[in-house]
């Protein structure tokens, strides 16, 4: 039995209480560091799209106030301004290629306008979510466009303000629009307040 001796015989044996204490102590430390990672990662992604929902309204309005005076930004106009439904048949039309042209002739004569001050204001009354679905409405009854109902679930009014650094007394006026939750497509602009919208869409009697 050559090679066998009692070094080798340690390497068979059960660990001592001591080392045996140890290696638990190590493994519900290992547990309990990957809980904590666990937990972090699930707060943390929840947080984030909580934030994201929260802010993804005043994102629309900033790709919409972008949009706005930037020559080359007519897709990202409409994307926000239109439903899916409307703008996917709104570019088949021979308006989308007249007015994307149009508009890039408009915006070169306002390259020294400025957007500042983006704030939110009020939500949207049931009624007024109503409204809403009603400019949609005609919105793809203007370009002939045949679309289903459009549900709007939540809205807010946004306010920014306008500036043209052209003038020597560079003015400065406020512009109101609403930013409006189509279901199922997300967070769109409307440019009118909440009280043209009730005036152009709402019916004598509500």
């Amino acid at each position: 039995m050559d090679g066998f001796n009692e070094n080798n015989m340690n390497e068979f044996a059960p660990p001592s209480k001591k080392n045996l204490k140890i290696v638990v102590l190590i493994l519900v430390m290992l547990i309990a560091a990957a809980v904590a990672v666990i937990a972090v990662v699930i707060s943390g992604s929840k947080k984030d799209a909580e934030n994201k929902e929260k802010n993804s309204h005043k994102a629309a309005v900033e790709t919409y106030t972008e949009a706005m005076y930037e020559t080359d930004a007519f897709d990202d106009f409409i994307n926000v301004t239109m439903p899916a439904d409307v703008l996917k048949e709104y570019k088949k039309t021979d308006n989308y290629y007249e007015e994307k042209n149009d508009y890039k002739y408009m915006l070169e004569r306002n390259e020294h306008i400025t957007v500042s001050s983006i704030k939110k204001g009020d939500m949207l009354s049931d009624n007024e979510l109503k409204f809403a679905e009603g400019y949609f409405g005609e919105q793809a009854d203007y370009h002939d466009i045949d679309v289903v109902n459009i549900e709007i679930t939540e809205a807010y009014e946004y306010s920014f303000k306008l500036k043209n650094a052209e003038y020597e007394n560079k003015d400065t006026y406020t512009r109101v629009v609403c930013a409006v939750k189509v279901k199922g497509d997300g967070w769109k602009i409307i440019p009118l307040d909440a009280e043209s919208l009730c005036e152009m869409y709402g019916s004598d009697d509500e």
